[in-house]
This record gives structure tokens, C-alpha cells and sequence, in this order.
């Protein structure tokens, strides 16, 4: 990949991407600040938290498309690029379903919201390409999830305490880990690197280390190095499984659990068997875009606020349609991921091990498919910053 000389500075992390990347870095502050522990029962009260987070949505409408659209300084090239356009076409299809909502408020809304957290992280990527090198756009993803996991631990110190701090490791454990790969493999800032290791890793989180485990298929699409490290990982693994059987397993991806299995998913089995039961009832356009959701789980579960499943948020709020839309937008993003502008480097391993990790993610937690909120941010950031530096490398491939 191109290079540039010298490190991102902390200066340049925090002015590169101008207002756009000051709306974007705020964001934790302002759950930090305004965010509040709240009964279920309540989940729609317009409260000042709820106020200053609408205003704060409908800022950064303006400025990113303001940016994006009106502005000379910009492109929105980008966000009709594959896998953008396919998130673009779901939320747009998210605002029809405002028509079959038992909620148009709250669909019209959150449709409104993911949106522009979509223009938002378009355009700051859009930004970064342009304006740094491969190098050190990979060094601000690092800076800016380094960011988030320490107001993640300040919120968590907030709610439970300096007792937190014994074991802070389930701060930011929905983020942290869209990271680990390109921290593992790209970033040359070594705290930062370890930081997020060890964030990802005792988090001690199943669907983490499936992540991890299933991102190491990445390595197949690398030089004759990583593809010999995969199969030196795969032969100790079956070694060991041949071994120790289930013992392996259970101290490894189904670690903390009574068993392995679907049964020991933490409810998991149980609101995926609900969803699937209740889309199957309405399966051509869902429910309505989060009003649907929540309906269902709220009528039976407490505390839950999403499927913990894109798939299943999308079938239930959208239909077929939703969800076709979103398995594109996973699947182009594998595509781009192992394009050939990429080489066979460890940025392509990086980068495919990255996109199986936010695919893992989202199927077993909040995050796409439902509102913004969990890995929705993370995950869409990071998909759309590797499809910008594929942008990035074709117009050098051209220039050259």
C-alpha cells in the first residue's frame, strides 16, 4: 500500500476530518453526559436525554449532507458505492415501512437517525481518504476506537463504581473487537494494538472469540505465510480437539458457558425461535422498522431491545426485502475486502478477517438491522473505511 512519512499526531486525529469528525468523536461524550438508566416501560419518553440526542441527530443531518451533497469540497461518490448503496436501499426501504408501522414516529425516526449516521461516517471517510495516507487512515480507526473504549470505561465507572475498574474489560466489548484484526496486523502504535487485544480478548465475550476464530479464515487470503499460519492453526486445533473433545470447545469458544450448544446462548436461541415465529406470520414487509421489533420483545422479555440478530431485526421490521438488503451489504463487503487492489498482503488478511468479524457481531448482537445503538456505528464505520481505501488504491492504481 502507499505510504507516507511519519505517524498521525494526536493534532491531526482530532482536526483531520474537521466538524464532521467532532460530531463523530463527541458522540461518546454525549452518552457520557446525558444518557440515563431507565425502566423498559419508558423506552419512548421524550426526556431532555432524549432532546439534546434528536437536536444532536439533526445537526449532523445538515453538516454531512450539506458536506456530501451542496459542498464543492466533497464527494458523495462514496455512499452510491458498493456495500454502501446496499445499507443506503435498506434504510430507505426502513422509511417505507412507516406506512405498515404500528409506530411512525418511532420508525420514521430511527430511519432518520441510521441515515445520517450513515452520511456522518461516509463522509468522514470520504475525508480521510483523501486527505491522509493508507497508513495513517488505519491510525486514526486505531485513535478513534482507543477513544471510544476510554469513555466507554468512564461510563461504566458512572453507573457501577471504582470497584469497575478490577475487571474493565466489558467496556466498549461491542466495538472494541470490529478492531482487533486491524490492530493485530496494521496499527504501528503498539499500546494502542495491545490495548484493544486485550480489550476484544477478556472481554470474555462467546461471540468475540467466534469472531476471532472464524476471522482467521482471513488468513487464506493472504501471502504463502498466513495461508501456512492457517493451516498450522487449524492442524493444532483438530489435534487438540482429537485430544481433549468438548474440553477444547468449552474453554475456548463456548468459554463460561454449562455446555456447548444453542441451549447456552444466553436467551439467544430463545428471542431468535420468537422472531423467526412472529416474521413468519407477516413475512413479505415485517412490522416496521424498530416499532416492530420492539412490539415483540417487549411484550416478552425485559430489558431486551433488539434480536441480536440483523438478519432477524430486518425480517421483522422490513420483510424479505430488508433482509436480502442487509446479507448484500455483508457479502459486498466481503467482496471488496478481498479485492486485488489490496495484493495478497496482511492488509487483505486484515481486512477480510475484519469484515467476517462484524459479520459474526451482527448476528449475535445488537447493532444492524435494529436502531443505531451496539456494534450499528462500529460496524458500518469500519465496512465503509475499508471500501474507501479500496476507493483510495484504485485512483493511485490510475494516477500511476
Amino acid at each position: 500500500m502507499g505510504k507516507k512519512p511519519g505517524i498521525l499526531t494526536l493534532k491531526e486525529f482530532f482536526t483531520v476530518a474537521e466538524i464532521p469528525g467532532y460530531l463523530l468523536l463527541s458522540i461518546p461524550l454525549i452518552s457520557f453526559f446525558t444518557v440515563r438508566q431507565r425502566n423498559m416501560d419508558d423506552h419512548a419518553t421524550i426526556d431532555s436525554s432524549a432532546v439534546i440526542q434528536i437536536l444532536f441527530v439533526a445537526i449532523s443531518f445538515i453538516i454531512s449532507f450539506y458536506f456530501l451533497f451542496l459542498s464543492k469540497k466533497n464527494s458523495p461518490e462514496l455512499l452510491f458505492k458498493a456495500p454502501q448503496k446496499y445499507l443506503l436501499l435498506y434504510i430507505l426501504l426502513c422509511f417505507v415501512s412507516m406506512i405498515w408501522s404500528s409506530d411512525i414516529y418511532m420508525t420514521g425516526y430511527r430511519a432518520f437517525e441510521a441515515l445520517t449516521y450513515l452520511l456522518l461516517l461516509t463522509l468522514i471517510v470520504q475525508r480521510l481518504i483523501s486527505r491522509l495516507s493508507f497508513q495513517n487512515v488505519i491510525e486514526w480507526a486505531i485513535l478513534y476506537i482507543t477513544w471510544g473504549i476510554f469513555w466507554s470505561i468512564m461510563g461504566d465507572l458512572k453507573w457501577a463504581g471504582i470497584s469497575y475498574l478490577l475487571w474493565p474489560f466489558k467496556s466498549s466489548r461491542l466495538a472494541a473487537p470490529i478492531f482487533f484484526f486491524i490492530a493485530l496486523f496494521l496499527t504501528k502504535r503498539n499500546f494502542n494494538k495491545y490495548l484493544i487485544i486485550a480489550f476484544t480478548v477478556l472481554s470474555l465475550s462467546n461471540k468475540v472469540f467466534f469472531g476471532i476464530a472464524f476471522g482467521m479464515l482471513g488468513f487464506f487470503f493472504g501471502n504463502v505465510k498466513y495461508r501456512g499460519l492457517f493451516v498450522l492453526l487449524g492442524f493444532s486445533f483438530a489435534i487438540a480437539y482429537a485430544l481433549w473433545g468438548d474440553l477444547v470447545l468449552q474453554n475456548t469458544l463456548f468459554y463460561g458457558r454449562e455446555g456447548i450448544g444453542m441451549r447456552y446462548t444466553s436467551g439467544r436461541n430463545m428471542i431468535w425461535a420468537l422472531s423467526w415465529e412472529h416474521y413468519l406470520q407477516q413475512p413479505i414487509f415485517g412490522y416496521g422498522y424498530v416499532a416492530g421489533e420492539n412490539d415483540l420483545l417487549f411484550s416478552h422479555f425485559k430489558g431486551v431491545i433488539t434480536t441480536h440478530n440483523f438478519v432477524l431485526s430486518a425480517l421483522i421490521g422490513t420483510g424479505f426485502m430488508g433482509a436480502l438488503m442487509l446479507i448484500g451489504y455483508f457479502i459486498s463487503a466481503f467482496f471488496t475486502a478481498i479485492s486485488d487492489v489490496f495484493e495478497n498482503s496482511k492488509w487483505k488478511v486484515a481486512f477480510v478477517s475484519t469484515i467476517i468479524m462484524t459479520a459474526i457481531v451482527s448476528l449475535t448482537a445488537p447493532g444492524l438491522g435494529a436502531r443505531v445503538y451496539g456494534s450499528w456505528i462500529p460496524v458500518v464505520f469500519m465496512i465503509t473505511l475499508i471500501s474507501g481505501l479500496k476507493l483510495k488504491a484504485e485512483e493511485e492504481i490510475k494516477k500511476s
